[in-house]
């Protein structure tokens, strides 16, 4: 049997973080983790508590979450 495709919520909200403004990514209103910009230009994505990975466009960080909400759902 296979299952019937639903929909995925999928929210970008804005956030500010120790004065830091960024982003935090919810699907389907569960909080995913965050995307928050560093001083050099380059983007930092975390999973919950995990220690946050770096990356060079906000839009990598954004696959990143994604990706890693897929890989443990």
């Amino acid at each position: 049997m296979s299952k019937k495709k639903q929909p995925v919520g999928v929210a970008i909200d804005d956030v500010t973080v120790k004065g830091v403004d960024g982003l935090q990514l919810s699907i389907n209103k569960e909080v995913i983790g965050t995307v928050m910009p560093l001083e050099n230009g380059s983007f930092e994505a975390q999973v919950g508590s995990d220690r946050p990975v770096k990356v060079k466009t906000q839009d990598e960080a954004i696959e990143y979450l994604i990706q890693t909400y897929n890989l443990h759902h």
